[in-house]
């Protein structure tokens, strides 16, 4: 072989390599920017159902509500989310050519009991019943009551226990904002710019909210209950089925 086709050889076996090379990088960063679709679109999804969580609320579908909860807790699941910022965190350095990142996991972190004081809305129960107490402090009784004075305690009453769960249900509404609005694009954030300390903690963080999302339905849920039992047509629609549906059950009861 002449040395011009030995030069013209080795030039094509260059240029097969660069152009494999090339190849590489790109589903590499196909991959990274995969990756980084789907953390985004968690967040979006979120989002999203915080929106629907209004409507749902002021219908008082309880049953979609419930929903709505199970699915922010799968969406926001450590062992789906964290493999992803690592898979990011690795090919970026591999494109970049910077060191490995530590992948090590603080289990302290996401441990359920054992994790941080996290910042995100917390509501209570007391919470709920001191302000029903505030709203009902100017109904003392009289010294004299009247049938107009019952009219009117009653319906503040009602007021102040629709009040309780619409505060309940907004609570909800303020977790999925938390975790949608703000966690989450801290945790994007601190992916693009490859702080894994941050990233996690932003999950973590995330997390805590997401699991306390359960107990909050469970508040949002009983004083529903409550406000069902007080007055079932201030449901609306949803008040209509739950009677219908006690009056059904009564009557197979009696059959």
């Amino acid at each position: 072989m002449s040395e011009i086709a030995k030069a013209v050889a080795a030039l094509e076996e260059q240029a097969a390599e660069a152009r494999e090379l090339r190849q590489t990088i790109e589903r590499i960063e196909a991959e990274v920017g995969a990756h980084l679709d789907e953390l985004s679109g968690i967040g979006s999804a979120i989002l999203h159902l915080h929106f629907d969580l209004d409507n749902q609320i002021a219908e008082h579908d309880y049953s979609a509500v419930e929903q709505a909860v199970g699915t922010l807790e799968g969406l926001v699941d450590v062992a789906e989310v964290l493999p992803k910022i690592d898979a990011v965190l690795l090919l970026t350095g591999l494109l970049e050519g910077t060191p490995t990142p530590d992948l090590t996991v603080p289990i302290g972190l996401f441990k359920a009991g054992e994790t941080p004081a996290f910042e995100y809305p917390r509501l209570t129960q007391e919470d709920l019943d001191r302000q029903f107490q505030n709203e009902m402090a100017d109904w003392s009784d009289p010294d004299e009551q009247d049938d107009r004075w019952a009219e009117d305690h009653e319906i503040a009453e009602q007021e102040a226990i629709r009040n309780r769960a619409r505060r309940a249900g907004l609570h909800l509404m303020e977790l999925f904002d938390h975790i949608g609005d703000n966690l989450w694009p801290e945790l994007i954030e601190s992916v693009e710019t490859g702080h894994r300390d941050n990233a996690v903690r932003a999950l973590a963080a995330a997390a805590a909210a997401a699991r306390d999302a359960r107990p909050a339905y469970k508040l949002y849920e009983v004083n529903l209950s409550a406000q069902y039992t007080a007055n079932p047509s201030s449901l609306g629609a949803m008040g209509e089925f739950l009677s219908g549906f006690e009056t059904w059950l009564t009557s197979q009861g009696h059959s």
